[in-house]
């Protein structure tokens, strides 16, 4: 698979089968990742990578956080106008995909829930950054580096899905795992090997056309 086609190729992987990733693949994936652009190379991305024991525990914590209403520690971006469109309509597609019709609470319930378990993929890496770092000039890195994971996965059959739903709440982050009130967890990635007939994993999002977020100067 070339650059251009894996590109293209990529795409959100909500269902995984069980097959466990091996730390060695992950470390791969990892460290081609890492050759992601960096504003003036400062590298403010750090890997947090769970999986068995410990990420069911982790996914349970979120579960009582979610039945509990509490409010979340980092919360979703709030959209507006085109940007708020484009998410209702892959949320449209997903939910056709699953047959998840509008008004069946059950259900809509059942997939939020699986958002909280990572969709149990058999390992998620957690992005952080060092409170040392701005945030706002961090944001660019780990953007970047967070493709690059996406990107690289492909190489060795895996599938990705970035969820901000993995940090939102941090109870059970804090709880298990040993990382420092410095470091604060930015995103996550669940990661595996695709489940082809889950349902979900057919859609492909789309794109905005190219004529409505460019403007061209100087060009004849």
């Amino acid at each position: 698979m070339n650059l251009k086609e894996g590109i293209i190729a990529r795409k959100s992987i909500r269902g995984f089968k069980p097959d466990p990733v091996s730390k060695e693949t992950i470390e791969n994936v990892l460290r081609l990742a890492s050759r992601a652009v960096s504003s003036m190379n400062g590298q403010p991305w750090e890997f947090v990578v769970l999986t068995g024991d410990v990420m069911k525990k982790i996914a349970e914590e979120n579960m009582k956080d979610l039945d509990d209403n509490a409010a979340p520690d980092i919360k979703d971006p709030a959209l507006v106008d085109e940007y708020k469109r484009r998410s209702v309509g892959i949320a449209k597609q997903l939910f056709g995909a699953m047959e998840i019709e509008r008004h069946d609470l059950e259900k809509r319930n059942w997939w939020i829930r699986r958002g909280f378990r990572f969709f149990d993929a058999p390992a998620v890496i957690l992005i952080c950054r060092d409170e040392r770092c701005d945030e706002k000039g961090a944001a660019f890195d780990i953007g970047a580096v967070t493709q690059n994971i996406c990107l690289a996965a492909l190489e060795y059959g895996l599938g990705t899905c970035t969820e901000l739903q993995a940090v939102n709440y941090q109870r059970g982050l804090r709880k298990y795992l040993n990382v420092p009130e410095s470091k604060h967890f930015v995103i996550g990635v669940a990661i595996g090997y695709p489940d082809d007939s889950f349902p979900a994993n057919s859609v492909v999002s789309e794109r905005a056309d190219l004529e409505e977020l460019t403007s061209w100067y100087g060009f004849e």
